[in-house]
């Protein structure tokens, strides 16, 4: 068969598929379930959206513009429901979530606002929450000055989009209870924490072209002594394994900003999930990842303390062409952390454990810019920490199983402050902020095992481009 007799197969056999009816489109699976003719309904004829929401399963509840308050949270339990905009939804009870979906399939949520009310905005409650459900769409929502824990998550569930919402003012000042397990850590300190987006437990997962930013508790000098970040309000007898001495000398942490962008966890639960094209700014961290089978691509993360990071037994990630700008200590990090172990290993109490490693991870035509030049370089200046663009550090434990074949290849960490930046109202050049461009864990056990670093193109930081032999 020649080119050409190929070629117009390939472009027959294209058109079929494109104007074939999907399986799903002709199921009648509980997975899509099928609408009726008139299944529209208008939330205001309502004495309240709950009731709307009660009485209309299977069906596309729209709700007029206008301010709806809640002193409780919106429950949907029924499939194939679709709550529609556009509307502003109130939530006056800081001890409440905004909307809860729960044992459903089939729901989508379509241009919604969803916000608290003043003076009400300290919570411990998540904001958009869906559990134990299934095909479920969260599109154009918008949740903001939900100050802690997750504004938009998803956790035990199957086949979650999460797409084109916004998510501004998730953080909040908590304590950060690290008292279990014992042996560990064993303190709290005084903390910002809060997290824009998480998938936790689900297995099929898209979070695209949505925006999360932070306006309101950036981590200034100001800010941290304001609300004495750091200090630890519980204080062990003795350190905990992943207690420095440091720490417990001065009864202080300069890890006091806690918290993601978007978070997808759970790396015994989690996998099989898209991160594409989003938006994080001021994050505590950018990316989060405690999962397996990830894709990370297309998303731009400016001013962070962490760019992204992979670890405690994540799998098979590919973090592509990604932006990583002004964040002040790691931009992209991978490593194996206190959760991951072997196959066959004894947990805390004894039992033989499932695997959950880490490694088979790509890091390929990302760009690190503008490195410690973010609003935290001063947290971070000085410090015995090893700040790179790229790290591939050693394990939190020593029983870690070592991070294992992960390819650096075709980034870019580009020196920024040889250009001039504005400092004290004036153009400087700055010198760089980053130890190394790339660094790789060497000697402190567990080694990570087959790296590779391919075609790069790295601006020297203080020490050089990369603590490994020759430049790559």
């Amino acid at each position: 068969m020649n080119t050409r007799t190929q070629t117009a197969w390939r472009l027959l056999l294209v058109s079929i598929l494109i104007s074939a009816p999907s399986s799903a489109q002709n199921s009648n699976s509980n997975y899509a379930p099928q609408r009726v003719a008139g299944s529209n309904v208008d939330a205001g004829t309502y004495l309240s959206l709950q009731a709307a929401i009660d009485a209309n399963p299977g069906k596309i509840i729209r709700i007029p513009d206008g301010e709806y308050r809640l002193d409780r949270a919106l429950v949907i339990r029924h499939d194939g429901i679709e709550l529609r905009g556009p509307a502003r939804i109130v939530q006056t009870n800081p001890k409440a979530s905004l909307i809860e979906v729960t044992g459903a399939t089939g729901v989508r949520l379509d241009d919604l606002a969803f916000t608290r009310a003043d003076g009400q905005q300290e919570t411990t409650e998540h904001g958009v929450f869906v559990s134990k459900s299934r095909n479920v769409t969260l599109s154009r929502i918008h949740v903001s000055e939900n100050h802690t824990r997750s504004s938009i998550v998803a956790e035990d569930s199957f086949d979650v989009i999460i797409e084109n919402c916004t998510v501004t003012n998730f953080k909040g000042v908590t304590i950060d209870d690290r008292t279990a397990p014992h042996h560990l850590s064993d303190y709290a300190f005084r903390a910002i924490d809060g997290t824009g987006i998480q998938l936790r437990a689900v297995d099929g997962g898209i979070i695209r072209d949505n925006r999360v930013q932070e306006h309101r508790l950036l981590p200034t000098k100001e800010i941290h002594d304001k609300y004495k970040l750091g200090q630890l309000t519980i204080v062990p007898k003795k350190p905990g394994r992943l207690m420095s001495e440091e720490i417990f000398r001065s009864h202080y942490t300069n890890n006091w900003h806690q918290g993601a962008g978007i978070h997808v966890t759970s790396p015994m639960g989690t996998k099989r999930v898209i991160v594409a094209g989003n938006y994080v700014e001021h994050a505590p961290q950018g990316i989060d990842i405690h999962a397996d089978n990830i894709v990370v691509t297309g998303n731009i993360v400016s001013h962070a303390m962490i760019g992204m990071k992979a670890m405690h037994g994540s799998k098979n990630v590919l973090i592509d062409g990604n932006q990583f700008t002004y964040i002040d200590l790691w931009g992209i990090k991978l490593m194996t952390g206190n959760s991951s172990r072997a196959a066959g290993q004894t947990n805390a109490v004894g039992a033989i454990s499932n695997e959950n490693v880490d490694g088979g991870h790509i890091i390929s035509n990302n760009i690190v810019s503008n490195f410690g030049l973010g609003l935290q370089n001063w947290n971070w200046e000085g410090r015995d920490v090893n700040r790179a663009a790229i790290i591939l550090p050693a394990g939190q434990l020593i029983e870690n199983p070592p991070l294992r074949n992960a390819l650096v290849i075709g980034n870019v960490v580009y020196d920024s402050g040889r250009d001039q930046v504005l400092v004290d109202g004036k153009w400087t050049v700055v010198p760089p902020r980053y130890n190394w461009a790339i660094y790789v864990e060497t000697s402190k056990k567990p080694v990570p095992q087959n790296v590779k670093l391919v075609g790069n193109l790295l601006d020297p930081g203080r020490l050089g481009t990369t603590n490994l032999s020759g430049d790559r």
